[in-house]
């Protein structure tokens, strides 16, 4: 009896740090909210959008922005919120990130941009970002059927100057 129950303490044991690996393992994906941005989130907005029907204002997309200070990029996303409707489903997303440069000195580095049908996220989109400004604009679509018809958007201008 008391070498099953050293056995089994092993096999717990084993357990725990297999999954204490697994955990130490997802940690820096889940700091840059696994969309393949590298960084920490610097800000996050709501977008609105807009039914068709009754006017009325609803949310079913946030832009999340990270900024990684070892590299000077910035990385950003149109995520959609897990638990909404269209979560899943392939509906029209576009988004784009440009820094304060971009007008003055267009080269590759200054600016990028997403569009398509997403089911989860548009993006990432990155551009440089140290001792620069960035400024986001993003449509979304709530429809699953044929077409890029846009119900909802953003824009935030001027942020993470670092």
């Amino acid at each position: 009896m008391f070498r099953r129950t050293r056995r089994s303490l092993s096999v717990l044991a084993a357990a725990g740090v297999a999954v204490a690996a697994q955990v130490a393992l997802s940690t820096p994906a889940q700091a840059a909210g696994g969309y393949g941005c590298a960084g920490r989130l610097v800000g996050t907005w709501k977008v609105p959008l807009k039914d068709a029907l009754d006017g009325s204002t609803y949310y079913r997309s946030d832009i999340k922005l990270y900024y990684d200070s070892n590299s000077g990029w910035n990385c950003a996303v149109l995520a959609k919120r897990p638990g909404q409707a269209r979560y899943g489903e392939r509906t029209p997303m576009w988004i784009q990130m440009y820094n304060s440069r971009w007008a003055e000195d267009n080269w590759k580095n200054n600016y990028a941009d997403d569009q398509g049908r997403f089911k989860y996220y548009a993006g990432p989109v990155r551009v440089y970002g140290r001792n620069l400004c960035v400024s986001i604009h993003v449509r979304h679509g709530d429809h699953t059927g044929p077409g890029n018809d846009y119900n909802g958007g953003r824009s935030v201008t001027g942020v993470a100057c670092r």
